[in-house]
């Protein structure tokens, strides 16, 4: 199966006929506590603000089409974090040389999952009637990067000035697995490294018209949808904190390695129901885009030309506004809440060409 995968990921789509050949980027980025830029960059940002979930979406495709047949390249990268509201402040202070909270019990809670991948996708359109087209669609992988993991701790702060001092207990746990270690294991000699991952990634979306002027479009991406690294390294420890015995820290847990560890990818879902006069150039729309942890819905106004559509786009949860273009040959899409890209928390960007002979 592992070759297999391999080869068809690899394989060139020029060994297909086209009709239509496209290339399509897209990014959909999100960050509730800080600025997209601060969350890069070690949280290094004077604001912070109540939220617990950040995302980073990317997909890059080169696709040709003939009939009903699709077979292209894709590059996918996703990068979620969900994190307890206490996490995320506690990290903010330490991160800014802040003292942290006095006399204050912490609930912390950290999952994240980062995964970099390419690979070759084939889809298919059934043609359910005129007006309803069902597309499905599978991709084999290749894993380039992975980190996916855990975080969970309690804890309670006393008033003393140090930082050390200032924790008075903390009971916790984390387990994480990678292609390549994270969290500076190498300083205790551990530097071991998984093999290239290979899997498999599934699609599936619908478009149908309803009573003429109404439209509907959904998109599931990575629904069950896995990929498998060899000799994975994983990280397992627990840790004891109390202020009051000695020593003071007790550390236990492990560095090893697994035969082969599964990763499910994230799951992406996009929806769209859009309302398009028959007799006037303009339309309206409200688009979703969710994942695992939460949902972010749209408002969109649209204007057709002789050649040209032009939208505008509101997201009300994040405070975003963005403009769009489409042709027949091209489009663009910019969405974001701030200009100043320094202190944007939402960013939202897509661009096509296609060509058609």
């Amino acid at each position: 199966m592992k070759k297999y995968l391999i080869l068809l990921a690899c394989l060139p789509i020029t060994a297909f006929a086209e009709k239509t050949l496209q290339y399509s980027v897209n990014v959909d980025v999100y960050s509730q506590p800080v600025s997209v830029h601060a969350f890069l960059n070690d949280w290094d940002t004077p604001n912070l603000k109540q939220g617990k979930n950040a995302f980073a979406h990317a997909k890059m495709q080169l696709e040709s089409k003939q009939a009903q047949w699709s077979i292209g390249w894709v590059w996918s990268y996703d990068y979620q974090i969900q994190f307890s509201e206490d996490m995320a402040k506690l990290y903010y202070q330490i991160e800014n040389n802040q003292l942290i909270d006095a006399n204050k019990r912490y609930e912390l809670a950290l999952e994240a999952q980062h995964i970099d991948s390419v690979g070759t996708r084939i889809a298919y359109d059934w043609q359910l009637n005129p007006n309803w087209i069902v597309t499905t669609g599978a991709t084999a992988l290749i894993g380039r990067h992975y980190v996916n993991g855990k975080f969970q701790a309690t804890g309670q702060t006393g008033s003393l000035p140090e930082l050390m001092d200032r924790i008075a207990w903390l009971n916790g746990s984390f387990n994480y697995s990678y292609d390549k270690p994270a969290l500076k294991e190498d300083q205790l000699g551990w530097n071991e490294r998984a093999n290239k991952g290979y899997g498999y990634a599934l699609d599936f979306a619908v478009q149908g018209q309803v009573m003429g002027s109404w439209k509907v479009d959904l998109k599931i991406e990575d629904f069950l949808s896995y990929l498998y690294w060899d000799n994975a390294p994983f990280t397992r420890y627990s840790i004891n904190y109390d202020q009051n015995q000695r020593p003071r820290i007790d550390l236990r847990g492990q560095l090893g390695k697994v035969q082969q560890y599964r990763q499910k990818l994230p799951f992406k879902v996009s929806s769209e129901i859009n309302y398009q006069a028959q007799t006037k150039p303009w339309a309206v729309s409200i688009s979703t885009f969710s994942n695992e942890y939460l949902t972010l819905a749209q408002l969109n106004t649209f204007w057709q030309t002789e050649k040209l559509k032009y939208g505008v786009h509101i997201e009300p949860q994040t405070d975003s506004i963005g403009l769009s273009i489409q042709h027949k040959n091209f489009g663009a899409k910019y969405m974001t809440d701030n200009l100043d890209s320094n202190q944007a928390h939402r960013f939202n960007a897509s661009l096509y060409t296609q060509y058609f002979w």
